[in-house]
C-alpha cells in the first residue's frame, strides 16, 4: 500500500496532526533561514540596491519570523494536548522520513558535485543558478511526499530562476538576480506554508 493511500484512508492529510504541524513549523523555519542566505547572496552581488529594498527586507523578515514563532507556540500547545500517534500514523511518519532523507541526500550530493565541477571549470559565477536549479528540482518530489501542491509552484519557479540565471551574461547581475528572486521565492513559500498550517490547525 502506498503512503498516499494510507494517508487518505486514515485522514492523515485532511487534519493537522501534531507531528505534521511540528514538521511544517521546522520546515518553515529552515526555509526562512535559507531565504535569508539567498538574500545575502543577492545583496552581495556587487550591484546597487535602493534604500527601500535594504530597509524593507529586514522588516519583512522580522514579521515572517514572528509568524513562524507563533506557529511554533501553536505546535507545542497542540502536541501537549494531543493523544499519541496511532500505529498507522507512526508507520507513515517513518516512511515519509526515509523518503525525505533520500530526497535531501540527493539534493546535497548534486549541489556538492555542481560546486566541484564549476570550480574545476573555472566558472564559480554559475554556482548560484546551478544551486537554484537543483533546489527547485528537489521541491517537486517533496510536493507529492507531503501533499503540498504549492511546492510544485515553488519547484517550477525555482528551476526557472536557475535557468534564467544561467542565461544572464553579467556575473554580478546573475548573482544578484538569482539570490534576490530565490530568497523571495522561499519566503513566499514559507508564508504559504505557515498560513496553511494555521488554517488546518484551527487558528
Amino acid at each position: 500500500m502506498t503512503i498516499r493511500k494510507i494517508q487518505v484512508e486514515i485522514g492523515y492529510i485532511h487534519a493537522m496532526n501534531p507531528k505534521a504541524l511540528t514538521g511544517m513549523t521546522i520546515g518553515s523555519a529552515i526555509m526562512f533561514l535559507f531565504g535569508v542566505v539567498w538574500f545575502l547572496v543577492g545583496l552581495s552581488g556587487g550591484r546597487f540596491f535602493p534604500v527601500w529594498l535594504r530597509a524593507g527586507l529586514p522588516v519583512v523578515g522580522l514579521a515572517l519570523a514572528a509568524w513562524i514563532a507563533m506557529l511554533a507556540v501553536r505546535a507545542v500547545r497542540v502536541s501537549r494536548n494531543a493523544p499519541p500517534p496511532t500505529a498507522e500514523q507512526a508507520a507513515i511518519g517513518r516512511q515519509i522520513g526515509r523518503r525525505f532523507g533520500w530526497i535531501n541526500g540527493i539534493q546535497g550530493g548534486a549541489i556538492f558535485l555542481a560546486i566541484v565541477a564549476l570550480n574545476a571549470a573555472h566558472r564559480p559565477d554559475f554556482i548560484a543558478p546551478a544551486i537554484a536549479l537543483i533546489v527547485g528540482l528537489h521541491f517537486l518530489p517533496l510536493a507529492g511526499l507531503f501533499q503540498r501542491p504549492s511546492y510544485y509552484v515553488t519547484g517550477i519557479l525555482g528551476c526557472a530562476i536557475g535557468v534564467a540565471g544561467l542565461l544572464i551574461p553579467d556575473p554580478s547581475v546573475r548573482q544578484s538576480t538569482v539570490g534576490l528572486l530565490f530568497g523571495l521565492l522561499l519566503w513566499l513559500t514559507v508564508a504559504a506554508a505557515v498560513s496553511t498550517a494555521f488554517s488546518l490547525s484551527g487558528e
